[in-house]
């Protein structure tokens, strides 16, 4: 891969993106769909991907056996923010944070769309809405970073060499 420089622009473009890639770990404390059963209190009850792994620990019980079988999908939707985290914080110079961003937004839409189901889309709560508008927001601000890295910018644009001067040949 090509190595250039971040200019001011893409700097913030990929800062931006690591703050988003946070602001979706933070997301995942979100419920995500509701259960339809009620418990013994007739409360409803939510289910975020934090819950979800803290059922597959063992930490709570289990809401229904159904929710237990996305506890691996509930693993993926945390982990893999953390990866386009990562990739962005860490690759500088190159265009693979871009590649890698486009992967994860679009593992993390279609891992919601599979956990929410359809039996479970009529459910969705607040959690999945804000994280599929966060994942397309990425979506978007990558593809403006991959055509930025794609078009010349002023400092890859040299000037033309000053010619030297000689001394014989300098007028006073």
């Amino acid at each position: 891969m090509v190595k250039k420089p971040d200019i001011k622009t893409r700097k913030k473009l990929r800062i931006t993106m690591c703050v988003l890639y946070l602001l979706e770990i933070v997301i995942c404390t979100m419920p995500f769909f509701q259960d339809v059963k009620f418990n013994e209190d007739g409360i409803v009850t939510m289910a975020s991907p934090f819950n979800m792994l803290m059922i597959l620990f063992g930490v709570t019980s289990p809401l229904d056996a159904s929710i237990i079988s996305i506890c691996v999908i509930c693993m993926a939707l945390i982990i893999v923010p953390m990866v386009g985290f990562l990739f962005c914080a860490l690759d500088k110079q190159r265009n693979l944070k871009n590649i890698i961003s486009v992967l994860c937004c679009f593992t993390c839409v279609l891992l919601i769309a599979i956990m929410l189901g359809n039996e479970r889309v009529r459910y969705m709560s607040i959690g999945a809405v804000l994280a599929i508008l966060v994942y397309i927001l990425i979506m978007f601000l990558t593809s403006i970073a991959m055509v930025m890295r794609l078009s010349k910018d002023e400092e890859d644009v040299k000037e033309p060499k000053k010619k030297k001067v000689r001394k014989e040949d300098r007028i006073y």
